[in-house]
């Protein structure tokens, strides 16, 4: 059991981890002493109906297997099926022949575990030195204590955090297996062994969405079918005859032609827990990892520019260039990742021998003390003179960060943000620093480091502030205060995460020229103006003391069973309900335009707002178009 000691703690130099738990030993460990790792990226299996054993189909895989006694009393055998997907006819794979998988990758979920094959898809000289033939220890740092298998469960059990790469119009089947002790008791203290793995922003069947109550144990393994499709694939572009919806091909010199709006291309995708009470603890212990999806305008190859024929007669080139890599140095033409960097931002906090740990009774947001980027206590990053893509991933569980460059006197550098969650903008914005990024929200940048000399150290710094000045507490609701650069390295702030969090060391020219670009044009938002004439609209309030109802009531039937809900959802002006996946408050009609107003009632927590399956467009922020820069 963890005990806050309000505020009766000798760590009083910065705050405490969640509020009133101890600092986190660090080992006598200094920040930017341990290279940053790049992703771990899992293979591509080429034809997965002959790859993976059983094979994949449409319907749940009911086979019969043994399971682990543990799941039930430890002693009674029993059985189940091997595939934890629903059985019944609405879980099945929707239009699976039509998008028949192409490419299979298969993960496991377990616990801590060592390294013995670390493929990052870049050369050593890319990765900051690190031979990606060593063992790789699952540490956050070299000096602190290897972490116990109770204590992490990663992707494969082990660190760097994994990377997926897929492309538009190449159906991917990822086959995730359980294997997580089948005592729930085995589990240090946090985290549920039963998962559901949800690919945030996906356009999919929602049996593959990871729905928060399809949860699957250990023993089993659950197939998840990622179409990989563009919005408005059955309405839009219908003939495949437009080149800027796209995919890469094997062969340079070739575009496949998809269908749907083009518009809607999406480029940086992560995929974690989703089960129901536990996503937070499942995220925090290691059950997040990356997905880039590449299309022809987002081709991750910056050497290949093959002019096309565009709709009204005109030539011209489809790919952005974006910073990637050359196809001259690698044997294929797309998802080049030398210079297109994943970064993963997460606090964390560890018990005195060095353990992550978690507050199960922090219902306002556990907050950790120790910064890591790609699960690495505050690392180095060795850059070339050129200009580099960093798609940024908050994995934390509560905190808000608020990003900056900083160069080694402490100025302002600028940033150049290309995408935010997923969507590369209308138009790059050139910002000093970048707009609070909320949990699970991903933010694309370019940095340019050919301004820079041999031998500068820059680095990225966090302006969000959640430590309370009063009483030294981190809060996890939301952000006391968003600092300027000067005030976040001069050390006013209680905060350990404040400051800065990553380094980059400038070491040496590019052996190729910089062919990458960062277009003027990016991809234009769709135009929404006719549709919005007629579009539905509809308003979610968001507050505290929600009333608890029972998952078997009807819609228009609401009883209380005895509790208030710590926060729950108004919608139209209704009664403020808890969370019930057994409820629908709205239902959108296929082909339709709706309106959502999503309402923060003012109770002190901030938190962003995901809606699955579909792409939405954002008209006003605080009620006023003026806020969201186009």
């Amino acid at each position: 059991m963890l005990a806050p000691i309000g505020g009766l703690n000798p760590f009083v130099s910065r705050a405490f981890a969640d509020g009133g738990m101890p600092r986190s030993p660090l080992f006598g460990c200094q920040p930017f002493t341990q290279p940053m790792p790049r992703f771990d990226v899992l293979t591509r299996n080429q034809d997965p109906m002959s790859f993976l054993n059983p094979a994949p189909r449409a319907k749940a895989n009911t086979t019969r297997i043994s399971l682990d006694p543990a799941l039930r009393n430890g002693t009674s055998p029993i059985e189940g099926p091997i595939e934890g997907r629903p059985w019944r006819d609405e879980w099945d794979h929707q239009r699976f022949d039509d998008f028949l998988p192409q490419i299979a990758v298969e993960a496991t979920q377990e616990p801590a575990k060592r390294n013995l094959v670390y493929n990052p898809q870049v050369s050593q000289g890319l990765n900051s030195g690190i031979d990606p033939n060593a063992t790789i220890k699952l540490k956050f740092h070299p000096g602190m204590p290897e972490q116990n298998p109770t204590s992490v469960w990663t992707f494969n059990g082990t660190i760097p955090p994994k990377l997926v790469l897929g492309r538009y119009g190449e159906p991917l089947l990822f086959r995730h297996h359980n294997r997580l002790p089948a005592d729930v008791t085995q589990n240090g203290g946090f985290g549920r062994h039963t998962i559901s793995t949800h690919e945030h922003n996906g356009h999919h069947g929602a049996e593959n969405d990871g729905f928060t109550g399809a949860f699957f144990f250990p023993g089993q393994f659950y197939d998840y079918h990622w179409p990989i499709v563009l919005a408005g694939h059955f309405s839009m572009n219908t003939g495949a005859t437009d080149p800027r919806a796209s995919s890469p091909t094997d062969d340079a010199r070739l575009l496949k032609y998809v269908r749907g709006d083009w518009h809607e291309t999406m480029s940086t995708h992560w995929f974690h827990d989703h089960m129901f009470s536990f996503t937070s603890q499942n995220v925090y212990k290691g059950n997040a990892a990356m997905f880039n999806i590449y299309s022809g305008l987002d081709r991750g190859c910056e050497d290949i520019a093959n002019e096309v024929l565009l709709p009204g007669g005109t030539r011209g080139t489809v790919n952005l260039q974006l910073p990637s890599g050359h196809a001259a140095d690698h044997d294929r033409s797309w998802g080049i990742l030398d210079y297109d960097v994943n970064l993963m931002l997460a606090d964390k906090a560890f018990d005195r021998d060095g353990q992550l740990t978690f507050d199960i009774f922090n219902f306002d947001g556990f907050m950790g003390d120790v910064m890591t980027v790609n699960l690495a206590y505050k690392p180095y990053f060795h850059v070339e003179r050129r200009k580099y893509r960093f798609r940024i991933l908050n994995a934390s569980v509560a905190r808000f960060f608020k990003l900056a460059l900083a160069d080694a006197s402490g100025m302002g550098q600028p940033i150049i943000q290309i995408a935010n969650d997923g969507n590369l903008l209308p138009h790059p914005v050139t910002l000093m620093e970048l707009d609070e990024q909320g949990i699970a929200e991903r933010y694309d940048i370019v940095i340019d480091f050919s301004n820079y000399q041999l031998g500068d150290r820059l680095h990225l710094v966090n302006l969000a502030d959640h430590a309370d000045p009063v009483d030294g507490k981190l809060k996890g609701t939301r952000p006391i205060r968003d600092l300027t650069v000067a005030q976040a390295l001069s050390g006013v702030s209680l905060d350990p995460c404040v400051g800065r969090i990553l380094e980059f060391v400038v070491v040496r020219d590019p052996a190729r020229p910089d062919l990458s670009r960062v277009p003027n044009t990016l991809i234009p938002n769709p135009d929404l103006s006719q549709m919005l004439a007629s579009a539905r609209h509809r308003t979610f309030e968001f507050g505290r003391d929600a009333i608890k109802t029972r998952v078997d009531e009807p819609a228009d039937r609401f009883v209380a069973v005895g509790a208030e809900g710590p926060w729950g959802i108004s919608t139209n002006g209704g009664l403020t309900l808890d969370a019930d996946y057994g409820r629908i408050s709205a239902a959108p009609r296929f082909g339709s335009c709706e309106v959502w107003h999503l309402v923060n009632d003012g109770a002190g927590w901030d938190h962003p707002i995901h809606i699955h399956f579909e792409e939405g467009q954002i008209l006003a922020r605080d009620g006023k178009l003026g806020n969201v820069p186009l």
